[in-house]
């Protein structure tokens, strides 16, 4: 043994010394041939790096130096993951594989313990952290006057705060103003809250409860009353993209009819009550559950949508389903007709 450390000397003599600009601790288990292999340079250079005389003794916890660049680090850190490679890693950030071994003093490239730190180089490329999102703005809280026939649309409100604050249905909302995109409403807009003419006398009802509804659905009277009355179109509204402008209303008001129900699918459809607005063709109607709701058909277009629970429209879309192009081939067809 003794003649093995003394010819590593000897070769350690002849060789150059590599510049050092990095150092290593030794842990449990490390020999001095071992860190020689990982920083490719001879037992003998590293002994005479530091000094040493003994190539078989190493204590646990002695700083060695050993060649290479310098390798500060930065303030970036990356936790080890399921699947990671030191390889990978060095990839991901653009350094170098030795530099990461150095700088977190790893005994091997082939050794990184799941959920360890590894601390990054400073000349790291860290990724871009995603820019922060505006919080949205606040509603603006409503003074409703509950004597008010009309409001002003403020910045940041919307129709279904509108209809809250006033209780008015988000649907008669629609119907009184003939809004083409309830979902939109312009600021400043002057939105009227209830209709002009005099409430109908209850005696005199438009809708009739003697007329039965289809044995598929039975339709409840006090909804069926309600969402016929409400169909009123009052003010032509700029056109949609889909389709044009219907010509504009030659009365003020439109009394409801005598409900004529169809079913298709699981809808009631109001053939009776159909309504042009805005381009399109809207009809009381009610879902499986007998609830009130507005179905609104585009020919020009070839689309359907209909009222949400809350009374807002949902998006334009082309039908879905053999009850929907049922729908809009006979509203269509009886539209030409």
């Amino acid at each position: 043994m003794r003649r093995t450390t003394i010819a590593a000397l000897a070769l350690a003599v002849l060789l150059p010394l590599p510049s050092f600009a990095g150092t290593v601790t030794v842990k449990s288990g490390d020999t001095l041939s071992d860190i020689a292999d990982r920083y490719g340079i001879s037992v003998g250079a590293l002994m005479r790096m530091n000094g040493l005389r003994d190539a078989n003794h190493v204590e646990v916890g002695q700083t060695l130096q050993v060649p290479g660049p310098r390798v500060v680090a930065g303030s970036g850190r990356h936790t080890v993951r399921s699947g990671d490679t030191l390889s990978g890693i060095a990839d991901r950030y653009r350094v170098s594989e030795k530099a990461l071994i150095a700088l977190n003093n790893l005994p091997s490239a082939d050794h990184v313990e799941l959920g360890a730190t590894l601390r990054l180089p400073s000349n790291a490329v860290l990724p871009k952290p995603k820019p922060k999102q505006a919080p949205k703005p606040k509603p603006v809280a409503i003074k409703a006057n509950p004597n008010a026939t009309a409001h002003t649309v403020a910045s940041g409100q919307t129709l279904t705060q509108i209809a809250k604050a006033y209780d008015v249905p988000v649907a008669t909302l629609i119907q009184l103003n003939e809004l083409t995109d309830p979902n939109k409403v312009t600021v400043g807009t002057k939105l009227m809250l209830r209709g002009t003419t005099p409430k109908p006398n209850p005696s005199k009802q438009t809708v009739e409860a003697t007329q039965p509804a289809p044995k598929s659905q039975p339709a409840p009277k006090s909804q069926t009353a309600k969402a016929v009355e409400t169909a009123r179109p009052v003010q032509t509204a700029k056109p949609t993209q889909t389709a044009k402008a219907s010509p504009k209303p030659t009365s003020k008001s439109v009394q409801p009819k005598d409900a004529d129900w169809r079913t298709y699918g699981p809808l009631q459809v109001d053939w009776a009550n159909w309504q042009s607005m805005g381009g399109s063709d809207v009809a009381p109607t009610l879902n499986s559950d007998g609830k009130p709701l507005y179905i609104a058909v585009n020919c020009a277009a070839n689309k359907i949508n209909v009222t949400g629970a809350d009374g807002s429209w949902k998006s334009w879309s082309a039908p879905q389903s053999g009850f929907e192009d049922d729908l809009v081939k006979d509203r269509c067809k009886s539209s030409k007709g």
